[in-house]
């Protein structure tokens, strides 16, 4: 079972009989609606109520259905549309939904989120004006072997034109089994030629890092993934090298992840028995989960950067470092999720993502419907979007107001 906030990429625990691995967060889309600035938890319900004897009458309205409908009614097709409504009619968030059903390729794309790894090109891709653009490249995979750059077009995929076709169409061409190659059409200014790449596993990079001037070091989280731990503990160590003496951490486009990654993390900048979470479960009881040792990081002086976007386990994170670390919290209140969630197989290789329970921060502040709150408030950074935050070589205090804040701050300009 997975326990996870909706778009959840972090590590796995050991899996309740019949489930998956423990988790926190949602999955990042390519694409999709943005969450409003406050976002709204609700039950979705008709607007006549909820109606008496309502089991009953879902038979009997199939059945009318079935005999009397105009056309032969698909009943796959129904049944499926009918469990959308069921989970769509549970606790969710407008533009971040919670519950849900989740086809093979949904669930198969969430937990490839918490491991880390996909079997892919390595190529981070985006729409722009309806032109397939490449985003970035991960570091290791094909494409960076390839040469590909940010800003390159991708024009057709294996001798196909791909224009009008839908993003998930798309990544679902590129992607396919290990070993096998991918035939790209590319454009980079008026320069177009084909590259073929070899499909293979490759380590999604959740932490990017650098250097400011005044020994300041900056780390931005993507998501809590099994791998995400030891990839944050490779950047601060390469950033304590070149001189870091404080440390900012961005979490305004990080969507959580994994419960046990998102402790683990946390714990890095804690004391032993420092509390984390505070999680409710139905089925459960209550449990708190704390640091168990002291966190290798916990002297660095911090601010951290959240947002309407900083979800799940990054609002958890955030508000155990402002509760216990002293971190200064900086932008715009967070999303305020306080949900966990359980990924429930079906027989048919489909899924249930189903809130299992509540956790409540450490501050005992952070819960659903309230997110945390910055103690600087700051608005959120110009060319920035929920899944398209501006690359850190290209972090700009004159665009980034939070990041200005955040770094005059840490330098002593209080």
């Amino acid at each position: 079972m997975v326990e996870a906030e909706v778009e959840a990429e972090v590590g796995a625990q050991p899996a309740a009989p019949g489930g998956r691995a423990q988790a926190m967060g949602p999955i990042k889309a390519q694409s999709g609606a943005e969450p409003s600035e406050k976002s709204e938890h609700r039950i979705g319900l008709h607007e006549h109520g909820v109606m008496p004897d309502a089991e009953r009458a879902f038979a009997q309205a199939l059945e009318i259905i079935d005999e009397r409908y105009v056309d032969a009614a698909d009943r796959d097709r129904i049944f499926t549309h009918a469990l959308d409504g069921v989970m769509a009619g549970l606790i969710q968030i407008d533009g971040h939904p919670i519950n849900a059903l989740l086809s093979p390729d949904e669930l198969g794309e969430l937990m490839s989120g918490t491991r880390g790894t996909i079997v892919g090109v390595g190529v981070m891709i985006e729409m722009v004006a309806d032109v397939l653009v490449v985003r970035g490249v991960v570091p290791g995979g094909a494409a960076e072997a390839a040469g590909l750059q940010r800003g390159d077009r991708i024009l057709g995929i294996d001798g196909q034109r791909i224009a009008g076709q839908e993003l998930g169409e798309i990544v679902g061409k590129i992607r396919g089994p290990a070993g096998t190659e991918v035939e790209l059409f590319l454009q980079r200014d008026t320069e177009e030629w084909e590259q073929k790449l070899r499909r293979d596993i490759v380590e999604l990079q959740n932490v990017d890092a650098r250097s400011f001037a005044d020994g300041i070091g900056y780390v931005r989280l993507r998501g809590f993934a099994e791998t995400t731990a030891e990839e944050l503990d490779a950047a601060l160590s390469k950033l304590e090298a070149e001189g870091m003496k404080r440390l900012i951490v961005d979490l305004r486009h990080c969507p959580g992840g994994l419960l046990s990654a998102g402790v683990t993390i946390t714990s890095r900048f804690l004391s032993a028995g420092d509390e984390v979470v505070s999680i409710t479960d139905r089925m459960k009881g209550d449990k708190k989960m704390v640091a168990t040792e002291d966190g290798r990081w916990r002297e660095l002086p911090l601010a951290v950067l959240i947002g309407p976007w900083t979800a799940s386990s990054a609002e958890i994170m955030a508000d155990a470092l402002a509760t216990h670390a002293g971190a200064t919290l900086v932008g715009a209140p967070s999303m305020g999720k306080g949900s966990v969630e359980s990924i429930h197989d079906l027989d048919n290789g489909w899924a249930l993502k189903l809130s299992s329970g509540r956790f409540v921060g450490a501050s005992g502040e952070l819960r659903l419907g309230h997110g945390v709150e910055p103690q600087l408030p700051a608005p959120e950074a110009a060319g920035h979007s929920k899944s398209k935050p501006r690359p850190v070589e290209e972090l700009d205090d004159g665009t980034d107001v939070a990041l200005g804040l955040a770094r005059s701050w840490l330098a002593g300009g209080k």
